[in-house]
């Protein structure tokens, strides 16, 4: 069996891994991501008073809904954001929204953010749109909105959290003693934690999986050719998968 070392969080791993389909391919999980809550009390004050002018909440994974969720709770602002429209690029998010009592939207199976933007032009509704984010991220999605002029804030709600030496020392062993045949960077920020934590292995040696055109720009800054290119969802990733045998 062939393996696609994957380095983001556990829970997303888990939730692609559950997707993969019997096809000669199999995820080797290597987390070298783990994040807290983090709440700003500043941040905190400023959406509760702007908390009316926006329409849209937009999530960009499941760490976002869970940590999203858990800011509203304890800002108290469940009533005001149960009045906003939710969107998100996969199935895992909006399950958990729904899970919470908040419907979600899932424009289409396999959602790209093209895809959610001209959901948001489509039912043309005015407001500003709130994307939660980890502390430091750079994600695509906010981008894309600035560049039609769109109102979006991003909002802190978790932090990535150092890893301990033992943590790393574990994953140079892992993937010391299975070496992969491909990799999935999931994001930007994937392409250098790859490159920092496993100095020896010949990234030009294996099939590079980019999750979306972003993460491709940002292996090409790093010298890196990616060999297959997803549209920014998880099933994207997983069609991907499916064409390499």
């Amino acid at each position: 069996m062939k393996t696609i070392l994957i380095t983001s969080e556990t829970t997303e791993a888990s939730t692609l891994n559950g997707r993969i389909p019997d096809a000669g391919w199999e995820l080797l999980p290597v987390p070298l991501e783990q994040y807290r809550f983090r709440m700003d009390p500043e941040q905190r004050e400023a959406l509760r008073q702007q908390i009316d002018t926006f329409r849209f909440v937009v999530y960009g994974g499941v760490r976002h809904v869970q940590n999203f969720l858990i800011w509203a709770d304890k800002s108290g602002i469940r009533n005001e954001i149960l009045q906003k429209i939710h969107l998100a690029m996969n199935q895992p998010e909006v399950d958990l929204l729904e899970d919470a009592g908040i419907p979600g939207i899932l424009p289409r199976e396999g959602a790209r953010p093209i895809d959610l933007m001209e959901f948001m032009l489509r039912i043309n509704q005015s407001g500003g749109t709130l994307y939660p984010c980890a502390d430091g991220s750079s994600e695509e999605m906010p981008g894309l909105l600035q560049e039609l002029d769109l109102p979006v804030s991003e909002l802190t709600v978790c932090e990535p959290v150092p890893l301990e030496k033992n943590q790393l020392r574990e994953s140079r062993q892992i993937v010391h003693s299975q070496p992969p045949d491909a990799i999935l960077f999931h994001s930007r920020g994937s392409v250098i934690r790859t490159k920092t934590a496993f100095p020896e292995l010949d990234l030009k040696d294996l099939i590079l999986i980019s999750a979306s055109a972003g993460v491709t720009q940002k292996m090409y800054q790093e010298g890196l050719q990616a060999d297959h290119q997803a549209e920014g969802s998880w099933d994207s990733v997983v069609q991907i998968i499916q064409s390499l045998n």
